[in-house]
């Protein structure tokens, strides 16, 4: 008995859709097999450059401080933090990264490259003040923009009047709220030089000291030194501009990653507050 022909065509075309069937589920499943390994290579490659930038800092403070487990110790733990948070294989659309080593700063929406400016970044010296040494570094990892600011005002720590007396061979003196050194008074929130209100952002040099001024007064705010924006990250480091614009390009700043002006502007336009940033 002969099958009817058109049943036998009929069994041949449910053949050839369930190939084309199973084709395409390879082929997608292929897809997503090289989509997955894409995302884990790059989360691997930013894993590296992070510990590959951390241990070359490390070698740095070896070769140049004579105390230097404290700032390596600090280092080390770093490595260990990036690690766990390199865990993360999140891909956000938009995502701002920086190299120490290039100094240079990228931003990337969904993979395509929409911002490159050339930056500065930590200079990886030490300074110890009160017995404190600070080293200034850009700090690396995975870090979230906590807030986005315009017009920043920059109100130097301590250490910053420190390390200018020290430039010029000064001593630094603290000027306490209501108190007098020489001529100089703090009075609210101004400080008062021989009988005239001390501008922002000046210095003030008595008797071969440098006078810090205390916090909140006047005289502590130094304006136009960040540029027109700021993106902060915590803990003091942010993305802002900067007036030393020749020294872009080099590992000059104190831990800050700064920007000319029109560079941050740029990059304040299209950064929104918890966009990533990613530190290597």
């Amino acid at each position: 008995m002969h099958m009817p022909r058109w049943l036998g065509l009929l069994g041949s075309w449910a053949l050839l859709v369930l190939g084309v069937g199973l084709l395409i589920y390879a082929v997608a499943a292929e897809a997503i097999t090289v989509n997955d390994a894409r995302k884990l290579n790059r989360v691997e490659m930013i894993d590296n450059m992070i510990n590959e930038n951390v241990r070359k800092q490390i070698e740095q403070l070896q070769h140049s401080m004579s105390s230097k487990s404290t700032q390596v110790g600090m280092l080390q733990s770093e490595v260990a933090t990036a690690d766990k948070q390199i865990d993360d294989t999140h891909d956000p659309d938009f995502v701002i990264t920086v190299s120490t080593a290039e100094n240079r700063v990228y931003a990337r929406r969904s993979g395509q490259l929409l911002f490159e400016a050339v930056c500065s970044t930590g200079k990886n010296t030490a300074l110890t003040v009160d017995g404190r040494t600070m080293v200034f570094r850009t700090p690396i990892g995975r870090f979230k923009i906590l807030s986005k600011e315009e017009k920043p005002m920059w109100v130097p720590p301590d250490w910053h009047y420190v390390e200018e007396a020290r430039k010029q061979g000064l001593e630094v003196v603290r000027l306490s709220r209501g108190g007098c050194i020489s001529d100089v008074c703090a009075q609210g929130n101004q400080v008062i030089a021989g009988g005239s209100p001390v501008q922002p952002g000046s210095t003030i040099v008595r008797g071969g000291a440098l006078i810090i001024p205390p916090v909140g007064t006047t005289a502590r705010q130094f304006p136009d030194v960040l540029g027109g924006h700021r993106l902060n990250l915590g803990d003091g480091y942010a993305l802002h501009g900067t007036q030393a614009v020749r020294q872009l390009g080099q590992n000059v700043s104190h831990g800050c990653v700064r920007l000319s002006n029109d560079d941050i502007a740029r990059l304040y336009g299209m950064a929104n507050v918890g966009d990533e940033v990613i530190i290597y």
